[in-house]
C-alpha cells in the first residue's frame, strides 16, 4: 500500500503494541542484528512511500508498548503524523488525520546561508560539506506543514580566517 497508491494518498497504521509477527516484528528480535533488520524494514517502507508520494500516519494506543521510535521514521520520511490516542477517541483521530489535504508531494527544501553564518542544532547529514546549505526532505506537505531552523553568526575566530571579509567594515550579513 505504501508504494502503489496514487501520489497524495494516505496510509494509516494503527497499532496497539509491538509488532509481533512477520516482517518488522520486534517481539522476535533476539540479537542486535535482528533489531536492526526490523528497524531497516520500517525505514524501507517509509522510503517506498516517500518515493511514491504517499503519506504514512501512525496511530498508537495510549498505554501500549509500541516502538514509536522505529515506526515514526515512516511518518517522518513521508510528512505524516504520529499520534498516541485514547481508544475512545480513535475515530476522531482518523477523521482529523484524513481531513487535511496534501498540497505537494516529494517536497525538498534547501536553505543557503552567508559564509559568515552557521546553522545550529541540525544533523550533519542534512548539511553540505561546507555547512552553508541545509537540505531537508519532507515527503508530502499540507497547509499545516511547518519548517523551521536556527542559525547564528560563526565564531569570530572562524570569520577572521576568511581573507575576503574585512571584519572592521562588516555591519551585517545578508540572509
Amino acid at each position: 500500500m505504501a508504494s502503489t497508491g496514487k501520489p497524495g494518498s494516505t496510509v494509516v497504521i494503527c497499532t496497539d503494541g509491538l509488532a509481533n509477527i512477520g516482517l518488522g516484528a520486534f517481539d522476535e528480535c533476539k540479537t542486535e542484528d535482528d533489531f536492526a533488520a526490523s528497524e531497516e524494514f520500517y525505514e524501507k517502507v517509509g522510503q517506498l512511500a516517500e518515493a511514491a508520494g504517499i503519506t504514512i500516519n501512525v496511530i498508537s494506543i495510549e498505554g501500549d508498548e509500541a516502538n514509536i521510535n522505529s515506526l515514526s521514521k515512516m511518518a517522518e520520511l513521508t510528512g505524516g503524523n504520529v499520534e498516541k490516542v485514547n481508544p475512545t477517541t480513535l475515530s476522531d483521530e482518523f477523521a482529523n488525520m484524513l481531513s487535511v489535504p496534501v498540497i505537494a508531494t516529494k517536497v525538498e527544501s534547501r536553505v543557503k546561508l552567508h559564509k559568515g553564518l552557521q546553522f545550529r542544532n541540525e544533523l550533519p547529514e542534512n548539511l553540505s560539506a561546507d555547512k552553508s546549505i541545509l537540505g531537508k526532505k519532507f515527503g508530502n506537505v499540507t497547509g499545516e506543514t511547518v519548517f523551521t531552523f536556527e542559525y547564528g553568526m560563526k565564531p569570530i575566530s572562524e570569520l577572521l580566517a576568511f581573507e575576503d571579509l574585512d571584519m572592521t567594515k562588516i555591519t551585517h550579513f545578508p540572509f
